[in-house]
């Protein structure tokens, strides 16, 4: 049987080349738009058309992964490298004194205290000073920062960055790898999680994404932890959405 592979497959490739990560509607939208361009029936439904483009990228040690944003649950399609040094591969426009930064940043936010999983603006930046031998200046580390943000590396909100999507799904095998006792996650979805909810149970090691903790509970009206059935509160939080819930605290005071 002769592969469904064709000029459609390849456009989306090339697409996915330039963006690297896209939300589920920008993908559905993509997809579209090849068949489109090279004038194609629609033969396979995009699930489909997305798996056989991942058979042809196995042989490249490229794959197209479906991941969620982690506050609402969004979904995005990233194209990632699944061999080469993930780090290296994300920070090829990086010089070497830059990809140290990166890794010195991504250590900090992971190993942040309390499980908040974000590094301030002036903490990030006076990184770039504790390099040795080569040290960034100021300028150096904010433009390396700004770049990580354009690429959806990390984000900056509320005076702090944190991990983004794309660095979560590309990154989260070298997370695991690098700080296991650090990482956290989500009872769920297994996947990483960063900001979410956790069990008032200290010695509990439960934590949940804001989105699967609203699909586990949907129907509950007297939630309990799925481990230890602890009563469930919605109000305990960590990473950046205990520090959004402690704004919202501030202003109604």
């Amino acid at each position: 049987m002769p592969s469904p592979y064709n000029d459609s497959h390849r456009l989306f490739v090339q697409g996915m080349l330039t963006k690297r990560i896209v939300s589920q509607p920008e993908a559905e939208q993509l997809y579209d738009q090849v068949l489109e361009a090279t004038s194609l029936e629609q033969t396979t439904e995009y699930n489909m058309f997305i798996s056989e483009i991942n058979k042809e990228l196995e042989e490249l040690d490229y794959s197209l992964r479906i991941s969620h944003e982690e506050r609402e649950g969004d979904a995005y399609l990233t194209l990632v490298n699944v061999k080469q040094d993930p780090m290296t591969e994300g920070a090829t426009n990086f010089k070497p004194v830059e990809i140290s930064y990166c890794r010195e940043l991504f250590d900090a936010i992971v190993n942040a205290d309390n499980e908040d999983f974000c590094l301030s603006a002036t903490q990030a930046i006076h990184l770039g000073s504790k390099l040795r031998p080569v040290k960034l200046s100021q300028k150096e580390a904010q433009d390396v920062l700004d770049q990580l943000v354009q690429d959806k590396w990390v984000a900056f909100e509320k005076g702090v960055y944190y991990i983004d999507t794309r660095a979560l799904t590309e990154l989260q095998l070298y997370f695991r790898e690098q700080y296991p006792e650090s990482v956290k996650e989500c009872t769920i979805c297994l996947d990483m999680v960063t900001m979410g909810e956790f069990c008032s149970v200290s010695q509990c090691p439960v934590r949940l994404h804001k989105y699967c903790a609203d699909t586990q509970f949907r129907n509950s009206d007297d939630p309990v932890c799925p481990q230890c059935s602890t009563k469930w509160s919605r109000s305990n939080r960590f990473g950046l959405l205990r520090l959004i819930d402690e704004d919202v605290d501030e202003m109604s005071d």
